[in-house]
């Protein structure tokens, strides 16, 4: 018995560990991966019935997708939109040590961030103005000071130089500080003052439910080689869930000609939108006995009235839920979009819902990044043509359109219709998005960048760190009392062998 359980513990130890220090999947682990998705899609399986053939409505030639093809009423004018007038997230504070220097990107431009614990941030672009050495190489002073590795200069949260090692600290020697604030648990940059825009007339979006305490708040972090723009229509695309992950429970966010979808805009303040769509959270394509599978899997049962409902609001905030006819709801899934720069997205997410206790943090990393890497590859297959149809549409003065890029057929495709009118009018304008116009014709990266868990998420995330860190320790441990077990069992059977041969 002893024996058995050692061995389960050492397969889930190196499982733990493996899952999210893997560079990207090994064949058999892929395999394994694929075989366990399977059991689990079977579920809500009817004989002879899989996911791919309940949802081949979406591409049957035979049905008509007008709904596709209809526009918001009101024709929104994205215009007014300025990336520069907009808080960003970059990171959970969580994830920060404290009073210690951090990089973070946004925009391809470098950084430096301190969390202070219970006080304020700081934020300074990240180079030193004295020989642009990176202060994030530095260090947190006893002062509280941003000090340069390379020479020793020290700056305040201001920006002021502070101290200098050969000449009396001058205003006019100072680093560029950058407004930051820390909202719901995570730290957000203001990148505009240098243009002249108001840190205090906008405030960074809000999810009510983190609010609550009666909610419980799992939080993750990936950095993706994805471009935000594909990684914005991905979140918002439910019809792609029953391919790429198989999860027929998403198909009540999805849209038919019965339950079609709606799409609306609001501008609660110049420049600021909110997009959202909503359909009846009931499912489309599956059949009954898969319905009633999916109703045990969501909680949803035949008579409830609920609305499935996503909504982005640019630049970064995307939520998705289950709501009732008064708003509320019992689980969301909330994302942030940060454009680290072109081709590069950090992906910052958080399950928000009425749980009695929250799920360990690291092991939701497991599950999300195993969910993660069953379609990053297939963006990053889509990002060359789409990146080097702007790259063309740029050169030749014209914004890139996306309704003619794309062949737009389901019904469900109607909100990425309206965020494509958005992303057609502010991506041109992005900063230093053609700084280094070669950027946008990058080939797509092989599997073992795509699929890196460990540099895109374990190393900026201390809860995985620890995971791994403490499943290698017990691995040793168990080890170590595996080889204690063995060397007792062997000395057992030598006495019996030994007791055996003696004459009687």
């Amino acid at each position: 018995m002893s024996e058995t359980w050692l061995k389960c513990l050492l397969l889930s130890l190196a499982w733990t560990a493996s899952a999210l220090v893997a560079r990207a999947p090994r064949p058999a682990m892929a395999a394994a991966l694929r075989r366990s998705f399977r059991h689990e899609v079977a579920a809500i399986r009817t004989c002879g019935h899989d996911v791919a053939l309940m949802a081949a409505t979406l591409t049957d030639p035979t049905t008509t997708h007008d709904a596709a093809t209809e526009t918001t009423t009101g024709a929104p004018d994205y215009s007014g939109f300025d990336w520069l007038d907009h808080w960003y997230p970059v990171a959970w504070t969580r994830d920060l040590p404290v009073d210690a220097v951090t990089k973070v990107t946004l925009f391809d431009v470098d950084y430096c961030v301190v969390n202070r614990g219970e006080r304020e941030p700081l934020a300074l672009e990240d180079k030193c103005p004295h020989r642009l050495a990176a202060l994030s190489e530095g260090r947190l002073t006893a002062q509280g000071y941003v000090q340069c590795a390379y020479h020793g200069w020290s700056f305040d949260a201001t920006g002021d130089c502070k101290s200098t090692i050969r000449s009396a600290a001058s205003t006019a020697l100072c680093a560029t500080a950058v407004p930051c604030r820390v909202e719901q648990g995570l730290l957000w940059l203001f990148p505009g003052t240098a243009a002249g825009r108001d840190p205090e007339s906008v405030a960074p979006p809000r999810v009510p439910e983190m609010d609550d305490p009666a909610f419980k708040c799992t939080t993750t972090v990936r950095d993706l080689p994805i471009d935000y723009a594909l990684l914005v229509e991905n979140i918002l695309d439910p019809d792609h869930f029953l391919f790429a992950h198989q999860a027929t429970p998403f198909d009540i966010y999805s849209a038919s000609k019965e339950s079609p979808q709606t799409v609306t805009v609001e501008e609660p303040s110049p420049g600021c939108y909110a997009i959202s769509s909503a359909v009846a959270a009931v499912p489309k394509l599956a059949t009954n006995d898969q319905r009633t599978a999916m109703a045990v899997a969501t909680g949803i049962a035949g008579g409830d009235t609920l609305t499935a409902k996503s909504t982005f609001r640019p630049p970064c905030a995307i939520a998705s839920g289950r709501r009732d006819a008064a708003g509320a709801t019992k689980f969301q899934q909330v994302f942030w979009v940060c454009p680290t720069g072109v081709g590069r997205t950090r992906f910052l997410a958080a399950g928000v819902g009425r749980l009695p206790v929250a799920v360990p943090r690291w092991l939701q990393h497991v599950g999300l990044n195993n969910f993660l890497d069953q379609d990053t590859h297939l963006l990053a297959t889509q990002q060359p043509y789409v990146l080097q149809a702007e790259y063309d549409a740029a050169k030749a003065g014209a914004p890139l359109v996306r309704r003619q890029l794309y062949k737009y057929s389901s019904p469900t495709e109607r909100i990425l219709v309206e965020v494509g009118k958005f992303m057609d009018e502010a991506v041109p304008k992005t900063p230093n998005r053609y700084a280094e116009p070669l950027r946008l014709l990058a080939p797509c990266p092989p599997r073992e960048t795509t699929l890196d868990r460990y540099a895109q998420h374990t190393q900026v995330c201390p809860d995985s760190r620890g995971a791994v860190r403490n499943a290698k320790a017990l691995r040793l441990l168990s080890w170590a009392a595996a080889a204690t077990i063995a060397a007792g069992r062997a000395a057992r059977l030598g006495s019996v062998a030994r007791a055996a041969a003696s004459p009687a």
